[in-house]
């Protein structure tokens, strides 16, 4: 487990397949659950305890959008690269294991799987990593497999 995001930038070269890095949490609230669907996924249950009863989960739920939204601003707070910034190329294999519900922590963790360099141009290479959000309770609300860009140490 990496606790970096107090260092300087890290390179292709500083990364490990297997480092893992941990977020801090953060705590939805029935009103931020609210106000990201009026704007972003305006569905019944995301958006009123009443009608969401009638819906598939019976309760008020948090868009898996939102999910995935925090999962980005922890990651982004965890700085697992450092200074360096997290660029994605791709994301694959989003997954909802289960609703997020208000009052809900939710952290999140990445796994560094694979690591590659660019065969055109030698200043980045890529990582692939499992990025894995959890509840307070340990529970996984979602994952997704992503693809990171990264200068090498060679970068201008």
């Amino acid at each position: 487990m990496t606790s970096i995001g107090k260092m300087g930038p890290r390179f292709f070269e500083d990364i490990v397949v297997g480092e893992r890095t941990r977020t801090g949490s953060i705590t939805l609230t029935r009103d931020s659950i609210v106000e990201f669907a009026s704007h972003y996924d305006p569905q019944s249950m995301h958006l009123d305890e009443q009608a969401a009863k009638a819906s598939f989960f019976g309760k008020l739920v948090a868009s898996g959008w939102q999910t995935l939204c925090l999962t980005m601003r922890l990651m982004v707070e965890a700085k697992p690269f450092g200074a360096t910034p997290l660029i994605g190329i791709q994301i694959d294999e989003v997954r909802f294991q289960r609703p997020v519900l208000p009052g809900d922590d939710l952290s999140a963790e990445l796994e560094i799987l694979e690591k590659r360099l660019s065969k055109t141009r030698p200043d980045r290479g890529f990582l692939k990593g499992r990025t894995v959000t959890s509840n307070q309770q340990g529970a996984e609300v979602s994952s997704q497999l992503w693809t990171m860009l990264i200068p090498t140490k060679q970068a201008p």
